[in-house]
């Protein structure tokens, strides 16, 4: 894959990502949505790193809504950093105004909150260029793909988004063969794993709200996410297929 590009729908993003990192692919994935633009920088399917011209993205403004710095330290980074040339966190860590793991954790949760904040997109385009990552700009990050993707669906709050991506009630689904290996690098909590393991034996959407002690609409976001990462099957006509 040279370069792809396309539109993004309702569907687009989550589908989009995992198919990416299952085909362990190495570049950058440029998202364009009105006057923003994202860029997710991938290796090896992993997202690594991102970047957003999106003023709510900026990691001076995630400091201050955690609580962690005031807003005169914010202006006062925000002015040396322009004077000086330097990075807003690099300046606030000089300032004393955070830790030094503070900055780590701060970059780490700022990417992370680019991303699920993706996931909110219904339109837009994006273009994906493989190659070798810029290694003087790019802070390689340790995060899983898979529970990023988790965290993104499960911050979608429109219901249309979920009936289209989990079907009728009738619709029925198995645990993927490989959801042992799969769910390694992912962190569940119980109630997933319960739902998870009504599939083992095949269950259909209804019996799966009827028996679950979650909200149906909690247990429909959940299944259209454990379907996007594979940990689940979407059996349709009599045939089983791995849907995203």
């Amino acid at each position: 894959m040279a370069e792809a590009t396309g539109r993004i729908g309702p569907l687009t993003l989550p589908t989009l990502i995992r198919s990416l990192y299952a085909q362990k692919q190495t570049g950058t994935l440029l998202l364009r949505h009105d006057e923003i633009s994202k860029t997710l920088y991938l290796d090896s399917g992993r997202v690594v790193f991102a970047t957003s011209t999106d003023p709510q993205d900026r990691l001076g403004q995630l400091y201050l809504r955690r609580g962690m710095i005031s807003l005169p330290a914010l202006k006062q980074a925000a002015s040396a950093s322009s004077a000086e040339k330097k990075r807003l966190g690099t300046v606030l860590v000089q300032m004393k105004a955070i830790r030094p793991q503070d900055l780590v954790w701060g970059v780490t949760e700022q990417v992370r909150e680019m991303v699920i904040g993706l996931f909110q997109w219904t339109r837009g385009e994006y273009i994906f260029k493989d190659g070798l990552l810029p290694s003087n700009e790019v802070i390689t990050l340790k995060m899983s793909t898979s529970d990023l993707l988790m965290s993104g669906i499960k911050s979608i709050q429109v219901w249309a988004r979920i009936e289209a991506a989990v079907g009728d009630l009738d619709t029925r689904f198995l645990t993927s063969p490989r959801i042992e290996d799969l769910a390694k690098e992912m962190t569940l909590t119980l109630d997933e794993w319960t739902l998870l393991s009504r599939c083992e034996s095949g269950a259909t959407l209804g019996q799966m709200c009827e028996e679950s002690p979650l909200p149906d609409f909690d247990v429909c976001r959940l299944i259209w996410a454990f379907i996007v990462v594979g940990l689940l099957l979407k059996e349709e006509a009599s045939q089983v297929e791995v849907i995203g």
